[in-house]
């Protein structure tokens, strides 16, 4: 993937993306736009890893006002520094749910990619997988001539098969829901499937309609707040699935938010084996504390069984319901929305189960989300929320103390479905790696930056310069790479070199990369960094390598 050659002409591309200079995040990579990620609480003491997001305006109109600009899948850093960024190159259309997988025993990249129906909060689309070089290696659809929806997408037994959600709108008799309108006649019949990824075989379906009648939806149809019921766009979405996950005896778990419940269903027969109904009455537990109660929910996991034999599982409880279509009003049935971590205990009869909270986790700025959103449990004991519609994510202790706590494009709507955090390692990225080489004759300056947008292995760069095109190159010096770019300024009276060249060196001093030669450019704009004082470069860095003039790095944080 050739990308090098066109950041020369700095002023021409960022016209033609059309960004500011002011708005420039990486010297070597002008035409990336990355969302920012406003830290706002940090104790050093979160799990290691990075974040896999991918969030997106929450406007109707996509403009500066309302960033990201780039809505896509991001590889970040906890400090909101880039390791990979799928915009354009790797994704299409709308994508949701990016996270790191497993498929036929290597690490890969999952996402959603499709097209999303704001006003009704579903999509149609298919799974897309990259690997490690962030190539695609595979596309998973649905059976049965259906279409994934955004919702829900994992892969399971070693990517053997996946796991999705499907929007499925059918005709149905609604006289009972209808408030007499013989007009509203469409609902939606939520369903998942499971799908070997191989052949696309059906493994098992499970359809709402066959199973949970539509008198337990909390939303109803003539309010309108999950379609009005006239025509199939506008079908009643009275179930809504939102997760789907599987365990070790082959039994499911869906949660579905527009009837404020979690069902765990057999494998085998597709039956309902419990309801837990977090604000609603058809519930077969009895609930030991308040905060077991949750309604509107997403993201509902298994996380295995503790001391007790009681089930533990995971999920995001809004507790919040948007209009959507501006239909209705707003349902706000707590303070804030939250993680939680619940204890189900199905001994005895089904008279005595019972559930209480294990943990939970609530915001630290009172945040509450009326649509999205997802907690994952950490390795190390932590766990991250996602705050979905106020496209923030925090991550806490196992004790419910947050310990980071952070913004997507704060104050300007931005939103992000569901976070991971996970570690990563790329495998030499398909893209080339980046170089500029920046000649500024007023400041005696001659500034180069690097960058290989997705890498993980390379631990400094090492550059050179020609006094002329195709001429020997010459050491400049060397710098260790602790963040997305790297940047080496020179300090000399005359600029003399036409061309530079870099390369990308891995923890034990091996070249695993390199740039093509770059023509140097005079007078390019003022990087925003350099312009509070146009005679010292701000952020120097330390010394590596001096080949006759004062070298210096100029990096972001530590990688």
């Amino acid at each position: 993937m050739q990308i090098s050659t066109g950041f020369l002409k700095l002023a021409a591309l960022l016209s033609t993306i059309g960004l500011t200079a002011a708005e420039w995040r990486y010297l070597s990579r002008p035409d990336l736009h990355i969302p920012r990620l406003e830290v706002t609480q940090n104790t050093g003491k979160t799990a290691d890893g990075l974040l896999f997001v991918a969030p997106f305006t929450g406007s109707p109109v996509e403009d500066e006002e309302h960033p990201p600009h780039q809505p896509s899948a991001y590889i970040l850093r906890e400090d909101g520094d880039l390791v990979w960024s799928g915009f354009a190159s790797y994704y299409s259309g709308w994508l949701a749910n990016f996270q790191k997988a497993e498929y036929q025993g290597q690490d890969v990249l999952l996402a959603f990619e499709g097209k999303h129906n704001s006003a009704h909060g579903h999509g149609h689309g298919l799974l897309k997988v990259l690997d490690k070089s962030y190539n695609h290696i595979t596309s998973i659809k649905a059976g049965h001539a259906k279409l994934i929806d955004k919702h829900e997408g994992q892969l399971i037994h070693d990517g053997k098969s996946a796991l999705f959600q499907i929007y499925h709108p059918v005709p149905r008799d609604l006289s009972s829901f209808n408030g007499g309108d013989p007009q509203r006649e469409w609902i939606v019949d939520s369903q998942f499937q499971e799908v070997d990824t191989r052949s696309g075989e059906v493994i098992f379906e499970w359809k709402s309609l066959d199973h949970v009648p539509p008198s337990h939806s909390n939303i109803t149809l003539t309010s309108g707040q999950a379609g009005n019921g006239i025509g199939s766009v506008e079908a009643w979405d009275y179930f809504h699935i939102n997760s789907v996950d599987k365990n070790h005896d082959g039994d499911y778990l869906i949660s579905a938010r527009d009837v404020n419940s979690v069902y765990k269903i057999s494998g085998k027969t597709g039956e309902i084996i419990w309801t837990l109904g977090g604000r609603n009455v058809n519930d077969d537990f009895k609930h030991l504390d308040k905060a077991s109660h949750f309604s509107y929910q997403h993201h509902a996991r298994f996380q295995g069984v503790d001391e007790e034999g009681r089930e533990i599982i995971s999920l995001y409880d809004n507790s919040a319901h948007g209009t959507e279509t501006d239909i209705g009003h707003a349902v706000f049935d707590a303070p804030t929305s939250s993680g939680k971590v619940l204890l189900v205990n199905t001994a005895g009869g089904k008279n005595k189960w019972t559930v209480e909270t294990r943990q939970a986790f609530y915001p630290p700025d009172g945040l509450i989300s009326k649509s999205q959103g997802s907690t994952q449990l950490l390795d190390n004991g932590n766990v991250l929320v996602n705050w979905g519609s106020e496209g923030a994510v925090t991550e806490f202790t196992s004790d419910g103390k947050a310990i980071y706590h952070a913004y997507f494009e704060k104050g300007h709507g931005a939103q992000n479905y569901r976070a991971f955090k996970n570690d990563w390692q790329s495998v030499k990225p398909s893209e080339d790696a980046a170089l500029v080489g920046y000649a500024y004759g007023h400041l005696g300056k001659l500034i180069l930056a690097s960058s290989w947008n997705g890498d993980t292995e390379v631990a400094s760069w090492r550059y050179y310069g020609a006094t002329k095109k195709g001429g020997p190159l010459k050491q400049l010096g060397e710098v260790e790479r602790n963040g997305f770019e790297a940047r080496l300024e020179l300090n000399h009276v005359k600029h003399d070199y036409k061309e530079v060249k870099a390369e990308g060196l891995d923890k034990d001093g091996k070249v695993i990369i390199e740039t093509s030669r770059e023509t140097v450019v005079d007078n390019a704009p003022l990087p925003p960094d350099y312009r509070q004082d146009e005679n010292i470069g701000l952020n120097m860095g330390r010394i590596m390598i001096s080949t006759g003039m004062n070298v210096f790095s100029h990096n972001y944080g530590v990688f």
